[in-house]
């Protein structure tokens, strides 16, 4: 089954995005030579998107050829359709430097949540994408214009890291000026908020630098990593820093009474009223351990090792 026209949505132009879980970009226009082109933004989780991606233009843009794919990050759920779309269309995979390394050697994505060589649990298609060779690398933030016969379409690479090591954005500006910000997972739609409160990240400082860096960014449109599109970042921005502080207050109040990182574990899921599978023990345990560190370096909490246990309470 192919994506359907319903969930493509016409936003400027030239320029479209997939309402998915995963929100993907559509971007379609005829090149100075002649040449119909496909570019998208991320490829869904796993080689069932990257078949319905491709059935979906074979069967409403039969003329064009898909041409690259923009990676914002090199989680699976945002890569995972990169390989098959790849062998069957022989597109290229555009990205930035550390998450084209990942990409490349996924496995270490699994390792870096684990903290090791992780159980076989954790190496599902949803944490573990198929590797990928990267054709472009992007060097740092960089403009670049895309080769369209009717005029000048500006992508502008954003550097957004926090959530993972080296994520981008993409700001796109279209013939007609209007212009569309692919912003990964440093922004959640706000029903995607609710249903989780606490974000996986990997660095909680980066993170909250990016959102502060985002809601300055002047778009038409925004379009989240996952969840509902706006056209006004400040709300949104402010409702994802929220979730981030109220989360570092959450953890704050429960090391009042010293606690290891496994006991911090367990009162947040129960605080938060959270029943934890494998995967999110290790997503919300790698998480709250990226919160750890961000609260020890700004002097909120400290750690002693006690009976060969490492235990953390808060200062105030």
């Amino acid at each position: 089954m192919s994506v359907t026209n319903e969930q493509l949505v016409n936003l400027t132009a030239h320029i479209s995005y997939f309402k998915m879980p995963t929100n993907l970009g559509f971007i379609q226009f005829v090149d100075r030579a002649g040449e119909k082109c496909i570019y998208i933004v991320d490829s869904g989780n796993d080689e069932t998107n990257g078949a319905r991606i491709l059935d979906f233009i074979r069967e409403n843009f039969s003329d064009y050829k898909l041409k690259v794919i923009l990676n914002t990050h090199s989680h699976a759920d945002h890569c995972g359709g990169n390989s098959f779309l790849v062998r069957n269309s022989r597109c290229q995979v555009w990205a930035s430097k550390g998450e084209a390394y990942l990409m490349e050697f996924p496995d270490i994505e699994t390792q870096l949540v684990w903290g090791g060589t992780p159980i076989h649990d954790i190496r599902s298609k949803y944490l573990l994408a198929e590797a990928c060779k990267v054709d472009r690398v992007f060097d740092g933030e960089e403009e670049i214009e895309l080769p369209c016969k009717e005029g000048k379409i500006s992508l502008k690479v954003i550097s957004l890291p926090g959530h993972y090591l080296d994520q981008v954005g993409f700001l796109l500006t279209d013939t007609d000026g209007k212009s569309v910000l692919f912003a990964g997972d440093v922004l959640s739609g706000r029903n995607s908020i609710k249903k989780h409160w606490i974000q996986y990240l990997l660095d909680e400082t980066k993170t909250k630098d990016s959102l502060f860096k985002i809601s300055k960014i002047d778009a038409d449109f925004y379009i989240p990593g996952h969840g509902d599109i706006v056209s006004e970042i400040e709300g949104i921005a402010e409702l994802n820093l929220l979730a981030i502080l109220e989360t570092e207050d959450m953890i704050i109040d429960e090391l009042k009474k010293p606690k290891t990182m496994e006991e911090l574990l367990k009162a947040v899921a129960d605080r938060s009223n959270i029943t934890l599978k494998t995967s999110q023990y290790c997503l919300i345990g790698s998480t709250l351990r990226s919160y750890l560190s961000g609260l020890y370096e700004a002097g909120k909490i400290s750690y002693v090792i006690e009976e060969n246990k490492m235990i953390w309470k808060s200062i105030y």
